[in-house]
This record gives C-alpha cells, structure tokens and sequence, in this order.
C-alpha cells in the first residue's frame, strides 16, 4: 500500500519566517496552538513503511528526519545506514535541493532528477561534497517520456511544468523544454496521488490528470496575488513568481471546482497566507469549497 506523508507543508522561509513579524508570525510565535509553526515543504512516501523516498530535499530535512522515527536508522542495521532510498527532485530551486547537501556524510545516495536539473547541480561546486568517494552518488534520469517503476511498484510519472530554472541557475541554457520544473504522479495498488506545489499555470492535461487521481497536492503559496505587498512594499505579485493564488474567479479553487473525485490538499503555504489561521473567514472559505489545508504530518495510507 502507497504510504504518503508530509514533513513540512511551509513555503521558503518557513512559518514563522525568520525575518517576519507579520500578525501571523507573531501569532505563531506567542500563540502556536493557534497557528503551529510550519517546517519547510517536504513531502515522502514509502510502498512498504520500511523504504522511502523524498521528494525534493529541503534545507529543514535534518530536522524533519529527527522528528519522524520512519526515516531514521536503525541501530538493528549498523551504525551506519539509512532507510532512505532515493530522492526526487522537482527542480533546482534552493529550496528544493539545499536539503541534500546536508546528507553528504558519505552516505550513498540516490537522485532522481532531469537530466537540465542534474546540469544545473553540477555545476555548483557545492554539491561536489556529494561524490568524494566511488559510488556515493547516482544519478538516475527522469523524463515525462518514461515512467519510472520504483520499489514495491510504485510508478512515479513526471509532469512537466511551465516553470523556469531560479536566478542562480540563470546562466545555464534550459535547451530541453518542459525540464526546469515538474510535478509527479505516483500510482501504486490502485491509488494515484498527484504532487503539484508549484503551478505557474492549470492546462488541460493537467486537469485530466487531477479528476482521474485519488489525491492532488496543490500549490497554495498564496492567498491573493497581491498578497505579499501587504507585508513589504514593491514585491512582485503571486502570478509574476510562479504561483496561482488560492482565490478569486481565475484562482486554483475557483479553476478546479468541477474537480469531485479527489481529495484536495493545499501545501506549499507562505507566511502571508491567511489561510494559517484557521479562525479566518479565508480558512473556512478553504474548508467550505471542499479542500484541506495541508499541515506537517498530514499522512494518507
């Protein structure tokens, strides 16, 4: 059975962001059983409860580790191994991939990821530390052309975004479309599970893929596509960045409300998004049109 759990469902920055002293920071700060803090996003998943991937690996990774027995090594094992069995990465974004550097303890690790992602990282100096020793490192090529069939028949299919590589990455030639930013379909013992935390745009091939999954995970950075102007002037707006805000008539719920089938969970939620209080009328309107507010530790099994 697909085992799938969210480590932490914050946007960059985290919740509280470390330099916000937003009402909603604070409130998190003085009031946490109000507004619990938030790691991260980090989302993993396991065909067994015994294996498991990652999706992605943030930088707040140690901690998530720490904080979930299942993804800890067992001392039955050795004094060195780990149950993780690879890591699938969406894009290059910082907040995507700093988290694997923190696994460099000569661990052998395998990353899935395109072949213009993995071009991007190793030009990085950086991610180096990644291979000091003979196969430390494997690469393993994801394509929305073929599936990949992981452990325990889990099949994971690349869904290819219309996202661009980050401003580091803004010197390398993104000469194959549809690589610099993808969502993932898992599929295991019937269940189809939809991963798509960052949507610059709805498509129609997307929408087909949403009404024939059990669950989709949805990109809910932003409440409004002003919304970050209302905590520091001259930002850009949601749009502009990558991200389909939650409302409005052209938002995610109002362009998905003909979706039934499936579960609907919202992650990937900033700092500025009132949706985090879960006494706001932006909450309940969430809740009302039929969508969960994704949190840490929010599991489907």
């Amino acid at each position: 059975m697909l085992k799938f759990k969210l480590l932490g469902t914050a946007a960059g920055g985290g919740f509280p962001q470390w330099n916000c002293a937003c009402s909603l920071c604070q409130l998190s700060r003085t009031q946490p059983q109000l507004t619990a803090p938030r790691m991260q996003l980090q989302a993993s998943f396991s065909g067994d409860g015994e294996n498991w991937f990652l999706i992605n690996a943030c930088p707040d990774l140690r901690y998530q580790i720490e904080a979930n027995p299942e993804l800890q090594p067992s001392a039955a094992l050795g004094k060195r191994n780990t149950p993780l069995h690879g890591i699938l990465l969406t894009s290059a974004d910082l907040d995507q991939v700093l988290g694997v550097l923190l696994l460099r303890e000569f661990q052998p690790l395998t990353i899935y990821a395109t072949s213009l992602v993995r071009k991007v990282l190793e030009a990085n100096t950086f991610f180096r530390m990644l291979d000091r020793v003979p196969q430390q490192l494997t690469w393993v090529e994801i394509s929305p052309d073929h599936p990949l069939l992981l452990d325990h028949e889990i099949t994971c299919r690349a869904i290819p975004l219309s996202g661009s590589l980050p401003f580091y990455a803004r010197d390398v030639n993104p000469a194959q479309d549809g690589q610099a930013s993808l969502g993932l379909l898992l599929e295991a013992s019937g269940l189809r599970i939809a991963y798509t935390p960052s949507l610059p745009k709805i498509t129609e091939e997307l929408l087909a893929i949403y009404s024939t999954s059990d669950v989709i995970l949805v990109d809910g950075t932003f409440w409004s596509d002003a919304e970050l102007s209302s905590t520091h002037a001259g930002t850009p707006s949601a749009r502009s960045i990558g991200h389909i805000p939650m409302s409005g008539d052209d938002g995610i719920i109002a362009l998905l409300s003909q979706i039934k089938k499936p579960k609907k969970v919202f992650v990937h939620i900033n700092n500025t998004n009132p949706v985090l209080d879960p006494r706001s009328a932006e909450y309940n309107q969430v809740i009302q049109a039929g969508w969960e507010i994704g949190h840490d530790g929010w599991q489907l099994n």
